[in-house]
């Protein structure tokens, strides 16, 4: 993807929802969000090592992220479905099979509208008993948009 996305990508201050950090997504039409759905459907199918580099507008957010990198990995005793994680300029998400597929229905509500919501390895099947270190580790990922502006 070479295009910059007019999308708010961020770090929230605080906690959002269960866990931290808090990373947010903000569009403000619906249309905008389409290529991180495109970069997650392009990722069914692939290698388990596929991967995917979204970059972003400068925002004038406090904590703003410049990319977001999409990895798909094998599931494995430490990761079942994905971590969330960020560096100084990056958001990072590594997720199996199962947490793609979380990814993507998340994406796909949220260019049909939906906003005010977040995912992370909680919102799946596993119990947490079941997760591996690093879903324990996991931050979590907001969706905002149009109708809610976001904290």
């Amino acid at each position: 993807m070479n295009a910059k996305l007019a999308i708010d990508f961020w770090v929230y201050p605080g906690k959002l929802g269960l866990t931290q950090p808090s990373l947010c997504l903000f569009h403000d039409a619906v249309q905008i969000g389409t290529p991180l759905l495109d970069a997650l459907t392009e990722l069914f199918g692939q290698a388990r090592s596929a991967r995917r580099t979204l970059t972003f507008k400068a925002s004038t957010r406090k904590r703003a992220l410049g990319e977001l990198k999409l990895r798909l990995v094998p599931e494995r005793e430490d990761l079942r479905i994905m971590n969330i994680q960020h560096d100084a300029y990056t958001g990072i998400i590594q997720m199996t099979d199962a947490g793609l597929a979380l990814m993507t229905d998340a994406v796909a509500s949220w260019l049909k509208g939906a906003e005010d919501f977040g995912i992370s390895p909680r919102h799946s099947s596993l119990s947490p008993k079941q997760f591996g270190k690093l879903d324990k580790a996991s931050g979590e990922l907001w969706f905002w948009g149009p109708g809610y502006d976001a904290p």
